[in-house]
């Protein structure tokens, strides 16, 4: 019987601490007396669904350049998988190449890697679609052998 009026009282104490403690998970909100945004957290789900509806319209493109050929439909399609694939890109980095992960100057040059990658890859669309035969083209050329 005492040791059990003796846990009952470490119990007690225990969770009279734990009440007091100050809690982990606890929502801390920055408040400003200044109205310049700097408390907003920054909402990327507007930009998650942009993605996703470029996507979705990007689903008629790929066939229709199957059957329609010229330099507006590759322009269209240059555009488009460029747009989609920076975005795949920016994401990985964005969400795996932290400062505090990979170190101040990796993360920037991962930052600038993406928009290097993402130039490079629409300047050589660009240069195909204008100095070959261009990307439904060679779709077509592909999808013949």
């Amino acid at each position: 019987m005492a040791a059990s009026l003796r846990h009952m009282a470490h119990f007690q104490k225990a969770l009279l601490v734990a009440r007091t403690a100050p809690r982990l998970s606890t929502i801390v909100r920055a408040t400003s007396t200044l109205n310049d945004g700097a408390s907003k957290v920054p909402d990327h789900s507007m930009h998650f669904k942009l993605e996703r509806l470029w996507a979705v319209g990007m689903l008629p493109i790929l066939p229709a350049s199957y059957f329609i050929h010229g330099p507006v439909m590759d322009a269209v399609l240059t555009v488009a998988l460029t747009l989609h694939i920076h975005w795949g890109i920016h994401g990985v980095v964005y969400d795996y190449a932290r400062p505090y992960v990979i170190g101040e100057a990796a993360a920037k040059a991962a930052h600038i890697g993406v928009y290097l990658i993402t130039g490079l890859l629409l300047a050589g669309l660009l240069h195909f679609n204008t100095n070959d035969v261009g990307i439904t083209k060679a779709f077509e050329l592909v999808f013949s052998l």
